[in-house]
């Protein structure tokens, strides 16, 4: 496996000396990876984040970026770091050339990459259409999008990007996701906070799993949901014909199937939530056994995508 862009070991933050905002967090993310740093408000996520841009300083632990301790070379972690957080500032009167050379110019990069830097970012973003704009007569998404590549200016290896999605509307939402998943092919290491959980499902590598301050759960999603296998899912099936064999098919199928509610749904169908144990396998064996009984199966998924269903486990877990 690669050496991790960002590590962060045994990381504490107490803003008074008495309680702590953050206790003892430990992840890595590797170049071309998304790490879902997920939790309920207040968690520690944005505590977390602003350690990792160095507008933190821990009160115990380890941060290194690019090998780099922050302890003992604080401007070179800031070079390679791109932070956006979830408020940031714009300048509705500027250009997005402008506002973009702007922030090149903070970042001391030279005279004859900034115009081409703010170019190809643009370009790349989608808002070429848009580079001798006033600001403020973008949408939200391409606001969004602009704080993004500002946040890019200056070529950083890792990404840090706090809620990056909670004001956008579902095709803005869209298109970040595109951008991201670009971004994690030209191998940046990327953070994401976030509680919307649908935003990334599918997008993620690991997560990151927060709850007063503590990570109570880390790992690749695909590894905590095999660990996690033993939970149960719900499924939802849609039946086009033969209903009653199908309910009688469930009824039959075993303790794997748990509990099952049968509701109405589009077009003449019945949607069952079926409770399963063992995840995709069990899935596969039922929807031969329904179709063995005759009813024609229009649709099968899970209600929750696999970090939905992590998050809900593992915080469950937490409590209890």
């Amino acid at each position: 496996m690669s050496t991790p862009l960002l590590s962060c070991d045994r990381v504490s933050l107490s803003y008074d000396g008495v309680r702590h905002a953050v206790r003892e967090v430990s992840f890595e993310v590797h170049p071309g990876s998304i790490f879902a740093l997920v939790g309920p408000n207040g968690a520690g996520k944005t505590s977390t984040l602003r350690m990792l841009a160095t507008l933190t300083d821990p009160s115990a632990g380890t941060l290194r970026v690019d090998g780099i301790d922050l302890a003992r070379d604080r401007e070179a972690v800031r070079r390679r770091v791109g932070y956006l957080p979830d408020n940031f500032a714009l300048y509705d009167a500027m250009t997005p050339v402008d506002y973009l050379d702007f922030f090149a110019r903070c970042h001391g990069v030279p005279s004859a990459e900034r115009r081409r830097r703010s170019e190809r970012l643009l370009d790349e973003l989608d808002l070429g259409g848009k580079r001798e704009a006033p600001i403020r007569s973008l949408s939200r998404g391409m606001r969004q999008r602009l704080g993004l590549a500002k946040t890019l200016i200056h070529d950083p290896k890792v990404l840090l990007l706090d809620e990056p999605a909670s004001a956008l509307d579902p095709a803005a939402r869209l298109k970040l996701r595109d951008v991201l998943a670009g971004l994690k092919r030209r191998g940046l290491a990327i953070v994401i906070s976030s509680h919307i959980l649908p935003d990334l499902a599918g997008l993620a590598d690991s997560v990151g799993i927060m709850e007063g301050g503590r990570m109570i759960r880390t790992g690749a999603i695909d590894a905590i949901a095999r660990a996690a296998k033993n939970e149960r899912t719900v499924y939802c099936i849609d039946i086009r014909t033969h209903v009653d064999r199908a309910e009688r098919a469930l009824a039959d199928f075993g303790p794997r199937v748990g509990r099952f509610e049968r509701t109405a749904w589009d077009g003449g169908a019945v949607r069952f939530e079926v409770e399963l144990e063992g995840g995709e396998e069990t899935a596969a064996e039922l929807v031969e056994a329904l179709v063995l009984r005759g009813a024609r199966v229009s649709h099968v998924a899970p209600r929750e995508s696999a970090l939905e269903a992590v998050y809900r486990a593992s915080a469950a877990s937490a409590v209890a």
